[in-house]
């Protein structure tokens, strides 16, 4: 049975600036990916013909260092994009590889069919430029704090970071992915992030459970973020 596009997709902010002829464009070409957990969705140098967008499960972008050693980009959860600014570099090959950390779906959209509607209207291409800054200023965020933070402060950023609603006070984080890989994301040695999450529970501002964490104070969280090792 042929999967239907939700309807959430089609209020992505790399479609929210598109009118309707430019959006049937757009999601004529569009095609539908199911991914084993594991499962490789590019690689690292592979010519890039799409970009995509996660509508369940969990993927990880990563690259391998001369040793052989896997490091974690990012993680995509459920209605992210990715692999979009692929369309607007040099030579169009993906620079880091996409694997599927548990079973997921993700929709791939045409590079060049995106690239067309853009070149046939600038006025869509300076709004989108808009919305993408935003998005780069998220990431700059996350670079500063990779390189600027410690351990524990990037992982209580991390959880914050979590709560469906910056205002909650107590929350639950459920994490299919497994610590190494998100010990990876943060920069973070899987013990250290193990050490860090005992902390915080022996503090009696977390509760872990299995794969789940309780926050269970994130006000005393923000200033715990601003803590040393």
């Amino acid at each position: 049975m042929k999967r239907t596009m939700p309807d959430w997709i089609y209020r992505h902010l790399l479609f929210a600036e598109l009118d309707q002829p430019q959006l049937a464009q757009v999601v004529t070409a569009a095609l539908p990916v199911q991914l084993d957990a594991g499962e490789e969705l590019f690689t690292h140098g592979q010519r890039a013909t799409r970009f995509f967008i996660l509508e369940t499960g969990t993927i990880q972008l990563y690259r391998l260092s001369p040793a052989g050693e896997e490091k974690v980009i990012e993680l995509i959860w459920p209605g992210q994009s990715f692999a979009e600014a692929v369309m607007f570099m040099e030579g169009n090959r993906y620079p880091v590889s996409a694997r599927a950390i548990v079973p997921s779906e993700v929709w791939g959209f045409d590079m060049n069919v995106f690239r067309a509607v853009l070149q046939n209207s600038p006025a869509v291409c300076f709004r989108l430029l808009g919305r993408m800054s935003q998005r780069l200023r998220q990431l700059l965020q996350e670079i500063d704090e990779l390189t600027l933070q410690n351990a524990t402060m990037r992982l209580a950023q991390y959880l914050l970071r979590s709560a469906p609603e910056p205002s909650c006070g107590r929350y639950s984080v459920h994490w299919e992915t497994p610590k190494q890989v998100l010990a990876s994301r943060l920069s973070v040695r899987p013990e250290t992030f193990s050490r860090i999450l005992q902390q915080l529970a022996q503090a009696g501002i977390i509760q872990v459970h299995g794969k789940t964490v309780e926050v269970l104070d994130a006000a005393r969280l923000r200033n715990w973020a601003g803590q040393s090792d």
